[in-house]
């Protein structure tokens, strides 16, 4: 079965550049590829969340049988993108990303939140790459190119967007909903996915494929679609 129309979802703390390589994987292959940039919601007035999902649902007009694919600190906010597109919705894929309450308000954990204020200054988030030893970074970005490309779009958050909570819609993980585990950091939520019983898959990347091996990461993105339209058929 064809996959439709691809909207890929950046996490908040990075930018549309760590989409860049896939959606032109994606492109050559002659998939239609929306990727919107979210990093005025650094503006945007509280709940923060709102103009997130606004933007990627507004890059969305048009478009039919779309597959939204949501990358790290993003999946908290899939389940809204999905309801918002309703029937135009084909599925929605998690990538190494957070797998938010199956109900309720989904809040900030404890542990990310301690993080996140080590990492603030006059109330807005340092740039994600400076939160990591300089050992990490070049890990998951081995090119001092890629470290740049990175680098280049990444917005200084405000804390405050991690203060609101987000509201889960009611049943929405027995929507298409699949899960692309990258990185050991993400086998908790892939857990969880495999648990309500989506199509799953763990890739051996990194948290940042999606930039690094995108062909392999496509390919994977491309499986769970067909596979949750079967289940779907």
């Amino acid at each position: 079965m064809a996959v439709g129309p691809l909207l890929l979802v950046h996490s908040p703390l990075v930018g549309p550049s760590s989409w860049s390589r896939l959606a032109a994987v994606a492109a050559d292959s002659g998939l239609e590829v929306v990727v919107p940039d979210l990093t005025g919601i650094a503006h945007s007035p509280r709940p923060r969340w709102r103009a997130l999902v606004d933007e990627a649902v507004g890059a969305a007009a048009g478009l039919d049988r779309i597959t939204v694919v949501g990358h790290s600190g993003a999946g908290a906010l899939l389940p809204i993108v999905g309801e918002r597109l309703g029937r135009r919705l084909g599925a929605l894929i998690f990538v190494d990303a957070v797998h938010p309450v199956p109900e309720g308000l989904h809040e900030t954990g404890i542990e990310l939140a301690a993080l996140l204020d080590a990492q603030t200054t006059d109330g807005r988030l340092a740039p994600w790459l400076d939160w990591w030893p300089v050992e990490v970074v070049e890990s998951l970005l081995p090119s001092e190119a890629d470290r740049a490309a990175i680098a280049d779009d990444l917005p200084r958050l405000p804390r405050d967007f991690y203060d609101d909570a987000v509201p889960m819609p009611v049943g929405w993980t027995d929507g298409p909903c699949a899960y692309l585990q990258l990185s050991g950091a993400y086998a908790d939520d892939r857990e969880r996915a495999r648990r309500l019983g989506w199509p799953s898959i763990m890739l051996e990347s990194s948290h940042l494929g999606i930039f690094t091996e995108p062909a392999p990461v496509l390919q994977a993105v491309l499986a769970l679609a067909d596979e949750v339209r079967r289940r779907s058929s």
